[in-house]
């Protein structure tokens, strides 16, 4: 089967397979999700413009849309998992629009975007104890 940009997607930067249920896929477990080889995928990533060497030229936070997901997901709420996963792949191809290979946005300090940020204060785990 060959799967859409949006079940690429879903599967590879949400974690989201066929069912909307949460599982890590690196790009050869998406293949075999969708039975193909991973050349075959990588290729229909190219087409789609859905590799990694593209998307961290994209400002789009993936990161944050996939631990969304998972935590939808893990909270139980399908509807809600189905209807974000079509939001951010509604906003990440609008992101993609403006993709600028001259901007790098993979390795981003959510925390610090602009400058003068403090940076966060750091929590004391042994402070529970």
């Amino acid at each position: 089967m060959r799967p859409t940009p949006y079940q690429v997607f879903c599967g590879y930067y949400l974690g989201l397979n066929r069912e909307f249920v949460y599982k890590f896929f690196n790009q050869a477990q998406l293949a075999a999700h969708y039975g193909l080889g991973p050349a075959e995928l990588r290729h229909l990533m190219e087409e789609y413009y859905l590799t990694p060497e593209i998307t961290r030229h994209v400002n789009y936070n993936l990161a944050k849309a996939h631990a969304t997901a998972q935590e939808l997901f893990d909270a139980g709420q399908k509807d809600e998992v189905i209807a974000f996963a079509w939001k951010a792949f509604e906003e990440f191809h609008q992101a993609l629009v403006r993709y600028d290979p001259s901007k790098d946005f993979e390795n981003v300090d959510y925390d610090r975007l602009f400058p003068g940020d403090k940076p966060p204060t750091p929590v004391d785990e042994d402070a529970g104890d």
